[in-house]
């Protein structure tokens, strides 16, 4: 595996970024968590370091399931996650409709208020099981 400098950064990541988005079940017709636990780790085997995924993605599923899969690996990867992109709170710019993956509606809306940022950061850190991410 390649590693490059991240920016001016001292972060060294992956030259290929494990996406999470489909493992989050959500638009993708469900995830088998076990197999995408393994996959993860298969790839933080192979030298894979750098993980991408957000809230949105599975409206927290993808976080979980990649907090599980780097329990006793952390100190191997950089994990990348995302603010702004909010279904679960009517505040900001309304961005797009979808559904939960209980089917529910719902309506995604923008918000980047300091408030937002650091309850979503927040939570991220409990579904990640984590005390740091990495790039956010």
């Amino acid at each position: 595996m390649e590693y490059r400098q991240l920016g001016g950064s001292d972060v060294n990541v992956s030259a290929v970024t494990l996406g999470t988005w489909a493992i989050g079940g959500w638009m993708w017709g469900g995830t088998d968590e076990q197999a995408a636990i393994a996959a993860i780790q298969a790839a933080i085997d192979a030298g894979m370091t750098s993980i991408d995924t957000a809230p949105m993605y599975g409206m927290g599923l993808s976080e979980e399931i990649v907090g599980k899969a780097v329990a006793g690996r952390r100190d191997r990867v950089q994990l990348l996650t995302k603010y702004g992109m909010r279904w679960d709170l009517a505040e900001g710019k309304h961005w797009f409709d979808t559904k939960t993956p209980e089917g529910q509606d719902v309506k995604v809306h923008l918000c980047a208020k300091a408030h937002s940022v650091i309850e979503e950061c927040e939570r991220s850190l409990k579904r990640l099981r984590t005390d740091c991410i990495d790039v956010y």
